[in-house]
This record gives C-alpha cells, sequence and structure tokens, in this order.
C-alpha cells in the first residue's frame, strides 16, 4: 500500500474541510490499516452529522464501532456520515440517521477512524461484514459528510429525548451533503457479491430492491 498521506482541501464561505487517507501501520497485530482524517473549521455556526450510531443489545443508542458507512461503488470507496440507503422494498423499524455535532463561528470539528484493510462494505442497514465478498482495489476514496447551516433553519436543533447534546448530538432534518474526491489512490476492497443497498452520489440511482426471504 502507498503510505503517502493524501490530503484534501474544500472551502466555501461557511467552512473550510481537510482530509486526508493515509495508509499506517496497524495496532499490536501490524495489521494493514487505512486512517480517515477530517477537520472542519466553521466560519458560521453550522452542524455536521458524524456521529453515526447503532442500538445495543439493551435497546440503548451507543456509537457505531465502526466509525463510518463504506460502499464500493465503480471504481471508488465511499466513506459516508450520512443517512443509509433504505432498499425501496424496506421499512426498517429505524433508519439510523445521524446525529449531528455542533461547530460553532471560528471552532474546528475533527474526527479520525482507522479501517483494517481490505476495506469491507458496511453500513446500519448492512451490517454483515462476513457476507460473500471479491477483493478489489479501487483508485478514488470519496468522503461524504453531512450538514446544515444553523443560518438555514427556524429554531436550534435540540438532543434526542433524555439524552445530552454533548454526549449524543443533536437531530437535524433535511441536511446537505458535502462530497469530496481524493483520485489516484490505490486501495484494497471487499466488495459483496451479494446484495447491500450503496450509497447514490446526487444524479445517481438510489439501491435496487432487497430479495426478500422465500
Amino acid at each position: 500500500m502507498n503510505t503517502m498521506i493524501e490530503l484534501v482541501r474544500e472551502r466555501t464561505p461557511a467552512y473550510a474541510l481537510s482530509w486526508s487517507f493515509s495508509a499506517v501501520d496497524g495496532a499490536a497485530a501490524g495489521e494493514p490499516t487505512f486512517k480517515l482524517e477530517y477537520e472542519l473549521d466553521a466560519f458560521e455556526e453550522l452542524y455536521v452529522g458524524d456521529r453515526l450510531w447503532v442500538l445495543d443489545r439493551a435497546g440503548k443508542r451507543v456509537p457505531d464501532p465502526f466509525g463510518v458507512y463504506r460502499f464500493v461503488a465503480g471504481e471508488s470507496l465511499r466513506l459516508v456520515f450520512a443517512r443509509p440507503p433504505v432498499p425501496p422494498n424496506v421499512m426498517p423499524r429505524v433508519v439510523f440517521q445521524p446525529l449531528f455535532s455542533r461547530v460553532g463561528p471560528g471552532e474546528t470539528r475533527r474526527n479520525e477512524v482507522l479501517l483494517k484493510a481490505p476495506i469491507d462494505e458496511y453500513s446500519a442497514l448492512g451490517r454483515d461484514i462476513h457476507a460473500e465478498t471479491v477483493l478489489e482495489e479501487v483508485s478514488k476514496v470519496i468522503l461524504v459528510l453531512s450538514y446544515r447551516l444553523r443560518s438555514t433553519m427556524d429554531k436550534d436543533p435540540v438532543p434526542p429525548p433524555f439524552e445530552s447534546p454533548d454526549e449524543a448530538g443533536y437531530i437535524v432534518s433535511e441536511p446537505e451533503l458535502i462530497i469530496s474526491t481524493l483520485a489516484g489512490t490505490q486501495v484494497p476492497v471487499k466488495r459483496r457479491t451479494g446484495y447491500i443497498a450503496r450509497f447514490p452520489l446526487p444524479g445517481e440511482p438510489g439501491p435496487g430492491p432487497a430479495p426478500l426471504p422465500a
């Protein structure tokens, strides 16, 4: 794997995004690992939907241990902090809309996620990382962040009932997407050979129907 750190920068009047995707040495086991890092600098108050979560066995909300959703599409690996796509013929009980972190003017939101190579496809609605796969290599990494400017909201967002914003984050509806692409990479991935609802970029068709049990 190429161990060079690749840095991407995006800037608008409301925010500046810097992110990198690099190969690093694994933990004590020495497994090949990639690291996704980003910094989002806010020039005005905004909310970023980077708090992915799942429910534990007791039905309590906990941070998603996988850190980021991962989808292989064409020659790209899509690393997604946004609501996972839902098959059109499925009505899940929980849709796993991410919760949002507040970033005030002049503040920076930082995050990093380690991804063991080869990278599995995964979302909260497609969790079976032990499904059958084929090993491939992609040449692009696409980071997707959901966000919303406070100036576009009628009122301040609130945390989920009986949870604190510091621990859980905020509920934000109708977010926009930041989509940033790093090309010219060499990233090993495990593309599922069976069904998974993959995240579509704007202009792409959504996922097809999921196969239903016989």
